[in-house]
């Protein structure tokens, strides 16, 4: 647009751009907001229509205690898994914290497939900073079910496996609730929750 006001041939492009970037939604009725874009006088309201339907960032928040005089095994017992990965270790993640700690876990759902990048400026956005494992370990022991609903994942710490980062992660089966380890440089699917702390 070479830094010259947009025509309304532009505009318009530009916010059906906006639009076909949108994740498909039932209750997005995509006619009605073309019809809004048609309209000068309506263009501020559909806009706002629009974007009033984009998924949202969800939340929920969980106390839990987090004592760093354990080891990880012994956070890793606490939870009473199914199975758990034998690299979730103290030597391949050792507890960066001391004493008895009261934080609140955030289970965010950004409701589409994120990259890891992606995430991390997320929650940076949000006030948040990602988990960590000693933090992930305690809401796993605390919260037992809230796996079996969906996957949760630690990003505050990670080790260097010989095939790359890996960060904890909480999941479950029809049997078993399970503690794995992911790949960090993967992407995550929309299912997933990301455990994050006030910063």
């Amino acid at each position: 647009m070479g830094g010259k006001a947009p025509t309304e041939g532009e505009y318009r492009d530009l916010w059906l751009g906006v639009l076909e970037g949108i994740p498909r939604r039932e209750d997005l009725d995509r006619g009605i907001i073309r019809a809004y874009l048609d309209d000068k006088s309506a263009l501020h309201a559909g806009i706002a229509s629009l974007l009033a339907k984009v998924p949202q960032a969800d939340v929920e928040v969980y106390p839990v205690t987090v004592d760093y005089s354990k080891t990880i095994e012994e956070m890793v017992a606490a939870g009473n898994y199914g199975y758990a990965n034998p690299d979730i270790t103290t030597e391949h993640f050792p507890p960066k914290g001391s004493g008895i700690v009261e934080v609140q876990i955030h289970l965010k759902h950004f409701n589409r497939v994120m990259s890891s990048d992606a995430v991390l400026k997320g929650l940076d956005k949000m006030g948040l900073r990602p988990a960590t494992p000693m933090e992930i370990l305690a809401f796993g022991a605390k919260y037992p079910d809230i796996q079996r609903q969906f996957p949760i994942v630690e990003m505050g710490q990670n080790w260097q496996s010989p095939f790359g980062p890996r960060v904890l992660d909480l999941v479950s089966d029809d049997r078993e609730r399970d503690l794995h380890l992911a790949w960090l440089g993967l992407g995550w699917f929309a299912s997933w929750r990301f455990a994050a702390v006030r910063k």
